[in-house]
């Protein structure tokens, strides 16, 4: 993952982990054999005047490293407002991001919420 600045990194890596965790997958921070891989990387672009465009692009990969997918967010937000802390954005772009996901990863039977 690699964010515009801030803490960005951590925050989407946090956010999308325990979403993912929250809908039964286990998560790895090292690749692993028969699993599916998430790269993810964010940008930030002078958008009109006060205003920055945030783009958030997801890789889904396949267990034999096949590239399955892409999911790519976008949203235009208060310039500067991502130069420090995340927070909540990060939690609602992994949030809107693991519902599209969904269609690459097989289907778990635990949790959710």
């Amino acid at each position: 993952m690699s964010p515009g600045r801030g803490d960005g990194k951590e925050a989407l890596e946090r956010a999308i982990t325990n979403r993912l965790l929250d809908m039964g997958f286990t998560v790895t921070g090292t690749p692993q054999v028969n699993a599916y891989e998430i790269q993810g990387v964010a940008r930030i672009f002078p958008a009109e005047r006060g205003k920055e465009t945030i783009r958030i692009d997801w890789t889904i990969f396949g267990p034999e490293g096949t590239r399955l997918g892409n999911v790519t967010q976008t949203k235009v937000i208060r310039k500067g407002s991502l130069d420090r802390h995340w927070g909540a954005a990060a939690e609602a772009a992994a949030s809107a991001a693991v519902q599209d996901m969904m269609q690459y990863l097989p289907k778990q039977g635990g949790g959710g919420s």
